[in-house]
């Protein structure tokens, strides 16, 4: 699939501000919750999750856990 190929550089580019924001925050922790990542790059919850929803289309981090207890990890 196409999208397996995006680099590290292609995913900043296609990404807007906020939203590069989470994907910097995850190259830099081991695993976060979405409240996490909002806490910690003042992003609203709904939009943490939309772009963990986008990031995870482009195979670039991991769902771990269901429910409450999701969190994310950029891909190995």
């Amino acid at each position: 699939m196409a999208i397996e190929l995006f680099t590290k550089e292609d995913v900043e580019r296609i990404l807007f501000p906020k939203q590069l924001d989470v994907w910097q925050y995850l190259q830099m922790v081991e695993e976060a919750t979405p409240m996490e990542i909002s806490k910690k790059t003042n992003v609203a919850r709904p939009t943490v999750n939309q772009v963990l929803e986008k990031l995870l289309e482009l195979n670039k981090i991991e769902r771990i856990g269901l429910g409450r207890a999701t969190r994310y990890r950029k891909k190995q």
